[in-house]
């Protein structure tokens, strides 16, 4: 019997939750029957201890996040629209954008974040999100009412509440530099991301760690690979007498065949002859109807003096991938001119300096937040909508 151990981890993770939110329930506020609130104001004092120590560089964080917010807000916008367009003209494979939840395989999505990499991921992300709002209103002397950590749903989420009366009294300098401050956190924890990744993780795991062979990750019904005799979960390891230990040998070396080839395929000791056929993308180019992932091991004489330790590094490498794509993607949305999100506020007050009548300030901003939300659901649901007709 196999154990699932992401359904498993899923289970004892939320059980958890939901203990200690029983636990602590007379300090926990639910709102709309899907926002469970644990508030504290524990971490109030955190931030206000940092911003205090560097003032003057916590108010320019926040000055500098108002440029880099409107920046990304015209990008999220403007990508939005040109995924929409591509949607209805191209016919993608794949969503442009999806929903991510940790653990769980969404219908129509290419993207699977495994439970705890995702889970660690998101908790990062948001409490730098946070964290940012909090420090830069301490910073700006905005008193911090309350923190903490709560679920949307079954998403883990934190929060951070300024004082929403001495904000709306504060300049609107100030109170964008608030705003802006926890996507620009995002940005610039994904970019220090990227550099320990690609500089420093990566040339370590590329001294412990080697491709040992590719398993297939599925099979297309009813293609030469299935009709062959593969299936899922089988390790390719030679091509044609050629060893195969990597994706990139791998598709070089389909590059080279041509439709109607027949292809020796070394799979668990096994050799399946496939007959491949034209690609539906490009008819030059040969199919067989079978996706790979990339299997990895730990070089034999580094296994010899360490065992296994040397798979941390990898399980790390894979955790900052995790930790700087939630971190981009977490940014962008919320820089979408989208109603009460920190884009959206930026937006706001942003076209009330621009517009000085505020009531036609207010109606500007209404149809761009709702040509915003009408972008975000055309691209979560455009997808599906296609595929049924």
């Amino acid at each position: 019997m196999n154990l699932d151990w992401n359904l498993i981890s899923i289970v004892v993770f939320y059980s958890l939750i939901a203990l200690f939110l029983f636990i602590r329930r007379k300090r926990v506020e639910v709102q709309s029957k899907i926002f469970f609130l644990y508030k504290t104001k524990r971490f109030n004092s955190w931030m206000k201890r940092i911003a205090n120590k560097t003032p003057r560089f916590w108010k320019w964080f926040g000055y500098a996040s108002i440029p880099v917010g409107f920046g990304a807000m015209v990008f999220i916008f403007s990508y939005l629209t040109y995924a929409l367009i591509k949607l209805i003209l191209v016919r993608p494979e794949v969503a442009t954008i999806s929903l991510v939840l940790p653990g769980v395989h969404v219908p129509g999505s290419s993207i699977f974040v495994p439970f705890w990499y995702g889970i660690i991921a998101l908790f990062f992300v948001i409490v730098v999100h946070e964290g940012a709002h909090g420090i830069v209103s301490e910073a700006f002397k905005n008193k911090v009412k309350s923190s903490g950590v709560g679920l949307l749903l079954l998403l883990p989420l934190a929060f951070v509440e300024p004082d929403e009366k001495q904000l709306k009294k504060q300049n609107w300098k100030t109170q964008m530099a608030i705003f802006g401050a926890g996507a620009m956190s995002n940005f610039v924890s994904a970019a220090i991301t990227l550099a320990l990744a690609v500089f420093l993780i990566t040339p370590i795991v590329g001294a412990v760690i080697v491709p040992s062979g590719l398993t297939i990750d599925s099979v297309t019904k009813g293609q030469p690979a299935e009709l062959a005799g593969l299936s899922k979960d089988i390790t390719i390891t030679a091509i044609d007498n050629q060893n195969i230990n990597d994706s990139t040998s791998f598709l070089k070396y389909m590059q080279t065949i041509t439709p109607g080839n027949v292809v020796n395929i070394k799979a668990n000791s096994t050799i399946y002859p496939v007959t491949t056929i034209a690609n539906p993308k490009n008819a030059s180019l040969a199919y067989m109807g079978v996706n790979v992932k990339q299997d990895m091991q730990i070089k034999p004489e580094v296994k010899a003096k360490y065992g296994n330790l040397p798979w941390c590094t990898w399980y790390f490498l894979t955790l900052l991938y995790w930790i700087f794509t939630l971190n981009l993607g977490i940014g962008l949305m919320n820089v979408l001119p989208l109603g009460p999100i920190d884009g959206g506020r930026m937006a706001k007050i942003g076209l009330e300096q621009a517009i000085k009548n505020r009531k036609r300030a207010k109606k500007v901003f209404g149809i761009i937040s709702a040509l915003s939300l009408l972008l975000l659901l055309a691209n979560l649901i455009g997808p599906y909508i296609r595929m049924a007709f």
